[in-house]
């Protein structure tokens, strides 16, 4: 196919409604062991009631960019509830990505002829679909409504937005946001930052990371130290290049840290500094020098 890799990995792990799907069927996040649903709509010409298709499975491996395997179960015009594995591979080529789908497992041969007949079909559909731009320019953001699609990181607040304000004073600023607006702390790394959450939940409904900062290595803009919005996403690649495609400034690409996100930085028309941050992992504080506190 004439498209990136990249393109057809997020395609084929939080893109189904734009190509395959019924919008606003998928249920779906895109780790090992997650199991998803969705359903397919079914339409006739001559006027028949539209028939929905129930799609069931579990992620069993991805590899960014290189492959997806998921188990599929569809009803008696698919699988007739056979558990099948479908795997797709994606293979860099000069010209775009060579796409290589297998899917064994059937019970029937004809069940595995239907498939194998259809699949071709369907693969020419998403590469149109993809070409198109049809793609939603938010698919690669995790909005509130969309919550399920954010993975659990103990390393990093729950909240979807997260500032980031920086002081001279650590310890001052903590206590400052405890009295006043009645934060609690989550997570230090002792003199570098510190998460804290606020709101009534236990979780909080929000979080604030409070930043070290040395005045002397990164100079106040306008005369205030520097402060950033980092919000999670569900694919930083995408929402980084959406970002670029829009006119904003990268600052930093799209890097996998420690801590088990994926994070990159860009400048807005406007001259805001953002953090977009993908969990690709649930990491351990103490494994990169956290503490929890909470």
């Amino acid at each position: 196919m004439p498209l990136s890799a990249a393109t057809l990995f997020r395609a084929w792990t939080h893109q189904w409604g734009a190509w395959f799907a019924e919008p606003g069927s998928v249920h779906m996040t895109a780790e090992v062991g997650a199991p998803f649903r969705f359903e397919v709509a079914q339409s006739f010409a001559d006027g028949r009631a539209t028939i929905r298709h129930p799609h069931y499975g579990r992620f069993v491996a991805l590899e960014r960019d290189a492959l997806v395997s998921l188990t599929w179960v569809t009803g008696p015009a698919g699988t007739a509830g056979v558990e099948t594995l479908l795997t797709v591979r994606f293979h860099d080529e000069t010209a775009g990505t060579r796409v290589t789908l297998t899917h064994e497992g059937f019970s029937t041969e004809e069940a595995r002829d239907r498939h194998a007949t259809v699949w071709p079909l369907v693969l020419a559909h998403q590469e149109e679909v993809l070409q198109s731009g049809r793609i939603p320019e938010v698919a690669g953001l995790a909005l509130p409504n969309n919550r399920a699609a954010l993975p659990r990181n103990r390393s990093i607040p729950s909240a979807t937005v997260v500032p980031t304000r920086s002081y001279p004073d650590l310890d001052a600023a903590v206590a400052w946001l405890r009295e006043v607006l009645g934060c609690r702390e989550r997570l230090r790394v002792p003199g570098e930052r510190v998460q804290l959450t606020v709101g009534s939940d236990p979780d909080g409904a929000g979080a604030i990371v409070v930043a070290a900062w040395d005045a002397a290595l990164a100079p106040a803009s306008g005369g205030r130290p520097p402060a950033i919005l980092m919000v999670r996403v569900v694919d930083v690649d995408h929402a980084y290049a959406r970002a670029l495609a829009l006119g904003s400034t990268g600052l930093t690409p799209p890097t996998d840290q420690p801590f088990g996100e994926r994070q990159a930085s860009v400048r807005d028309p406007a001259g805001h500094a953002w953090s977009l941050t993908q969990t690709i992992a649930d990491v351990d504080p103490a494994g990169w020098g956290g503490e929890l506190v909470e």
